[in-house]
């Protein structure tokens, strides 16, 4: 059994003093690697980037790229295959206007190939395991190091930075982890991360019966900020304000990302909580970021990648996001298609008076939920597919309340012990109460953006 899958198993039984524990151990862990001597000084390097004139941030990207193209021939044997394969030499990328020259990288490809994009000059002990399972449930599984993490971590934290919050703020965390096990049926409906300064709320709590204990605790004392997926919040808001209840104590700003946010999840936050709304754009690969401004205007964070938008669609001004990231060395994102869209700005520069590429809007980061049987609406449903390496994608379809149908792509070592795995994930990440039926196919039909 792997240690992600002990702890879930034994964090659920542990009595509310002891899970309270388990959190600040992990935060504790998770500072040392976040906000260390690398993040203090990456984050002073992006405080005074951000005074940049074009040609300055244009040098630097260009300097970079140049290092990391021929880091990647060098070194990592994928790209070092490929391009030869191309008769593409480091020598032939000399700026951003070259990287046309490069073929765009695909999911898949990162999949097949996980291997060989590790790079032979990076120790196995600097490297940090991460994955991500996508909307389809394709799991992706890649390395980061700690130095990658806290330079991604300071690009986040420079963007509160931009509407005056500080490292080390306490705050409110609407999170997809399953800090709280659903079948806890009294207060308090929340753990406490001290190392890292917030109180935890997941997703699976906020349900119209444990609203009021939630409200009461975000009350009781002053929480500068709140952060979390927008559709969390939006579930805080909407269960609150139907049970006629209101914050006395309500946050200043709140810092959403992983979704975008929509015009109803907007109106109903801000009329509950009356608070500033930003956000930034992202993705667990660390190879990408665009942050708001005060002028509430997506900025590519242009010390941490390169964003290109490739046309997909002759006169389609949506283009698909492509990304080269300089955060992972060991690792590394050149010219990967996350499965986003956005449209750049052309022309005029932003009113804030910083020079990096502007976008006007991100598209293609919206989750539906289910709604469980105990009322709570449940989103991010690629938790449970994470760790499933034996399905190759999935998708779950709810027509009726207290019902699922998860539909499944399965590769040729699936077996019977995997659907009971997604079986006891579902009972503890959604209900216990649902009921659960499986469906296997040949293939799941995509969204126009592939997703």
């Amino acid at each position: 059994m792997s240690e992600s899958a002990l702890v879930e198993q034994i964090y659920p039984r542990l009595p509310v003093f002891l899970q309270n524990a388990a959190c600040w151990y992990y935060g504790k862990k998770e500072a040392r690697v976040r906000f260390g001597p690398a993040f203090e000084r990456r984050l002073q390097e992006l405080v005074d980037s951000e005074k940049w004139s074009a040609s300055e941030i244009q040098a630097y990207q260009n300097e970079r790229l140049r290092t990391l193209v021929r880091h990647a021939y060098e070194n990592v044997p994928y790209y070092r295959e490929r391009w030869k394969s191309l008769k593409i030499s480091p020598d032939d990328i000399r700026s951003r206007d070259d990287l046309h020259k490069l073929p765009v990288l695909t999911k898949e490809e990162v999949r097949q190939n996980a291997g060989k994009f590790v790079a032979q000059n990076t120790s196995r002990r600097e490297l940090l395991s991460r994955h991500t399972s996508g909307t389809t449930g394709k799991a992706l599984h890649f390395y980061m190091t700690k130095e990658a993490v806290a330079f991604q971590w300071a690009v986040w934290l420079r963007h509160r930075l931009r509407f005056g919050v500080a490292p080390g703020t306490w705050h409110a965390n609407f999170t997809g982890q399953r800090v709280v096990p659903i079948t806890q049926r009294t207060p308090p409906y929340w753990r406490w991360n001290r190392p890292m300064h917030q109180v935890l709320i997941n997703m699976q709590s906020l349900t119209p019966a444990k609203i009021a204990s939630i409200v009461d605790l975000l009350n009781s004392q002053p929480f500068e900020f709140y952060t979390g997926y927008p559709s969390f919040i939006h579930m805080l808001a909407v269960n609150a304000t139907d049970a006629g209840l209101r914050l006395t104590s309500p946050p200043r700003v709140i810092f959403t990302g992983a979704e975008n946010m929509l015009d109803f999840q907007r109106r109903d936050i801000q009329a509950f909580t009356g608070a500033i709304l930003s956000d930034h754009y992202g993705s667990t690969e660390a190879c990408c970021n665009a942050s708001r401004c005060p002028e509430f205007v997506y900025h590519e964070d242009f010390e941490f990648c390169i964003m290109e938008g490739i046309e997909r669609t002759p006169g389609d001004r949506a283009r698909s996001i492509v990304c080269t990231g300089f955060s992972g060395g060991a690792f590394p994102f050149i010219r990967y298609e996350v499965g986003d869209t956005a449209v750049w700005q052309e022309g005029k520069g932003c009113p804030c008076g910083r020079n990096s590429a502007v976008m006007l809007r991100i598209e293609g980061r919206c989750d539906d939920y289910i709604v469980t049987p105990e009322g709570a609406r449940i989103a991010r449903l690629d938790y449970l597919f994470k760790d499933a390496l034996n399905v190759k994608e999935a998708q779950i379809i709810q027509e009726r309340l207290g019902e699922i149908t998860v539909r499944l792509v399965c590769r040729s070592s699936y077996a019977r012990k995997d659907e009971l795995e997604i079986r006891r994930d579902i009972s503890s990440w959604l209900s216990p109460s649902l009921e659960v039926q499986f469906e296997y196919v040949q293939e799941i039909s995509k969204e126009q953006n592939g997703k």
